[in-house]
């Protein structure tokens, strides 16, 4: 395996470790782990929220962190903050503890997200640094798939699952440990100014319809799997959505062909398609589709906007993820805030529908062709 696919390699296994089964395993396991934990509503609600925040928190520490440490070395403090997040899950008794590792692996998950972008940068060559930041979001869904098919083999020994998420993880962090490359950042003169971080400013706007667009599903997609008769196989929907954010990695290859402008317009109709479909019908078949096609579309909609913010942040790739990723959390926030409204006044139908008009929406903030050129 040459330098570059070894590179690659480590970011797929490192992102399936800090988001496929770190951060969003919690919302599997929730109907097993809520009753040994008495966990109501409100409190499963509120460690979720403070979750997200701590998310945020660590995306925007970026900002001063890359000031001062390797891209490795960041690297390595997430995926320690995950190991010792995931043992939390795994021996917590009562909530209080167990919400303080949910709370830690958000943070993790945050400072995960962009020292991989400035070591493609540095270390990967120009022609294939689009598909390397493709392919390493593909660890999304890796992690999904490991997370379904786990619980699914355990059942409801939801210890027994976190103890197998923690040995994976630390195969995982011992590889990352070894392969990991050193980025020499003494070259960049980066200064926080809001000037730099607004540069992208029709990015931010359709990064933040993005998050809008995909928060319903995150949410209620399993909570509507239950209300249908095909909540005995509820495990299998969450392997497909990995499955679907596998295949996501192929938009480096698409947008080779097809180009950008398109490729993001391509993904907002797939996106209100699979919005639409999941609750159209309850047909199994058409339910599985929209699972994987989100999925898919989840991870290939990374894909295009890491073409268009290693654009628009040339001289600091970095910040460009940090502003990406913060913007979509800003609109998964705003979207989850407001579809429990909309759920209780139009159900899940309506609920997904709004949400499918959404993502179309977001077709009108797409790049322009100028926005795009090589530098």
């Amino acid at each position: 395996m040459n330098k570059q696919n070894e590179i690659v390699f480590t970011g797929i296994v490192f992102i399936a470790m800090a988001y496929g089964i770190s951060r969003f395993s919690y919302g599997l396991l929730l109907p097993y782990f809520g009753d040994d934990l008495e966990l109501s509503n409100q409190v499963s609600g509120m460690i979720s929220a403070i979750s997200y925040l701590t998310y945020c928190l660590g995306l925007v520490s970026m900002f001063t962190i890359f000031k001062n440490y390797q891209p490795r070395a960041i690297l390595l403090i997430s995926g320690s903050l995950s190991l010792y997040g995931l043992y939390n899950l795994m021996v917590a008794e009562e909530y209080p503890l167990f919400g303080a590792g949910v709370i830690i692996l958000g943070y993790a998950a945050g400072l995960a997200t962009a020292p991989f972008g400035q070591i493609i940068k540095e270390k990967v060559s120009y022609g294939h640094q689009d598909r390397s930041n493709s392919w390493i979001n593909t660890g999304i869904g890796v992690g999904l798939i490991l997370v379904g098919i786990i619980v699914w083999i355990v059942g409801d020994a939801w210890r027994i699952s976190y103890a197998i998420f923690l040995v994976i993880s630390l195969i995982i962090m011992y590889f990352s440990y070894k392969k990991l490359p050193k980025v020499d950042m003494s070259h960049l003169n980066y200064k926080t100014d809001l000037r730099n971080i607004f540069v992208g400013r029709k990015m931010i706007i359709s990064t933040v319809l993005l998050g809008i667009g995909t928060s319903a599903y995150w949410t209620y997609f399993q909570s509507y799997v239950f209300q249908t008769p095909h909540d005995d196989v509820k495990n299998l929907f969450w392997i497909m959505l990995g499955v679907g954010g596998v295949l996501g990695g192929f938009a480096g290859h698409m947008n080779e062909r097809m180009g950008t402008v398109k490729v993001h317009i391509l993904t907002c109709v797939l996106l209100a398609i699979a919005n639409v479909t999941l609750v159209v019908t309850e047909n199994f078949f058409l339910m599985i589709f929209s699972t994987t096609l989100f999925g898919l579309v989840y991870v290939f909609a990374m894909g295009v906007y890491a073409f268009w913010c290693a654009r628009c942040y040339t001289e600091y790739p970095a910040m460009g993820i940090i502003v990406t990723f913060v913007s979509l959390a800003a609109g998964q926030f705003l979207g989850t805030f407001l579809s429990g409204f909309l759920l209780e006044r139009f159900g899940y139908q309506g609920l997904f529908y709004i949400y499918g008009a959404f993502s179309f929406l977001n077709i009108f903030f797409r790049p322009l062709a100028e926005e795009l050129a090589d530098i």
